[in-house]
């Protein structure tokens, strides 16, 4: 009898263990906004795609036009991407002055300026448990890990005397991306168009 219940009992735990091994396995997509302070490549993903957007940007000012310049946003970034704006302007020939000196005033209207993450996971996640006294490492079959940097802005072109508005821009709008991936455990690689793309970790 004893050894009926041993068997049964060892038939018992080899079910589980099977039954176990696919609900191991998962899929998993997540989404979330990265935090302060930024990767390096974080940063890089906004200043470039604040870049892009300004890659067609046409205005109606005579070269020589002294402006001044003023940003508004919701992002504690919009101070980079303001002095990537003026570098725009210094680089077309309008020189930035003090609001005195100024003809036309610019604003800077950011409507978005961040990163996003996302990652999806296929395969055995890392278990710890109390129960077992040996921790398995994570063996990932198949993930990404993806990120972008978007920009979103508008130019306003103002008198700087009067106030009154002489010309909106058009949204000037750009996105960079940096994927990475994991293939059969070992085998990773990315996909990018920042320029230069950073060195795969």
């Amino acid at each position: 009898m004893r050894r009926g219940r041993h068997a049964n009992t060892r038939w018992a735990w080899a079910v589980l263990l099977v039954m176990a091994g696919p609900m191991a396995m998962g899929c998993s997509t997540m989404q979330d906004r990265t935090n302060s302070p930024m990767t390096s490549v974080e940063q890089l993903l906004l200043s470039q795609a604040v870049e892009r957007g300004l890659s067609n940007l046409s205005l109606p000012l005579s070269p020589g036009t002294p402006v001044s310049m003023k940003a508004f946003g919701y992002t504690p970034d919009k101070d980079f991407a303001h002095r990537q704006v003026e570098s725009w302007f210094l680089a077309h020939g309008y020189p930035v002055v003090g609001a005195k000196g100024a003809a036309v005033t610019v604003r800077i209207l950011i409507h978005a300026l961040g990163t996003e993450h996302g990652e999806s996971f296929f395969g055995v996640p890392a278990i710890n448990s109390g129960l077992i006294p040996i921790a398995l490492p994570e063996l990932a079959l198949y993930r990404e890990a993806s990120q972008r940097g978007v920009a979103r802005y508008e130019l306003e072109l103002a008198d700087s005397e009067t106030g009154a508005l002489l010309y909106r821009s058009r949204l000037c709008e750009g996105t960079v991306y940096l994927n990475q991936y994991t293939v059969l455990l070992w085998f990773t690689f990315q996909r990018t168009d920042l320029l230069p793309p950073p060195t795969p970790l």
